[in-house]
């Protein structure tokens, strides 16, 4: 087997190297706000967050900014993200580019 050959079976078994470089959570909720519509982060950390269910035309490397909050939380509190990923049905990685503080600091202390 070449060595191409082989590195594309690498790359199509998915077993490639973790990059996150914090730890992520899925609980308590995440919400994500954007362009008036409201996701549900598959998962999140306080370096990003994977959100579900993304409709709109976006490509790696745009800027996004929003509100986010906590589910069934009255504070909503902006962001402002970079699109990292781009997955198959919909779901997008993001990396916070501007967070507040407190609620960085909140996801913090929910994962420990």
């Amino acid at each position: 087997m070449s060595l191409i050959s082989r590195l594309l079976d690498h790359l199509r078994s998915g077993d490639m190297p973790e990059e996150r470089q914090a730890a992520r959570a899925s609980r308590p909720v995440l919400e994500v706000e954007i362009g008036g519509y409201t996701h549900r982060a598959r998962d999140w950390s306080a370096g990003g967050a994977c959100i579900e269910g993304f409709a709109e035309a976006i490509a790696i490397g745009n800027i996004l900014s929003g509100r986010l909050s906590w589910a069934n939380d009255r504070r909503k509190l902006a962001f402002t993200a970079e699109v990292m990923r781009l997955d198959p049905g919909g779901a997008v990685a993001l990396r916070w580019l501007d967070l507040p503080l407190a609620f960085q600091q909140e996801m913090e202390a929910h994962i420990g």
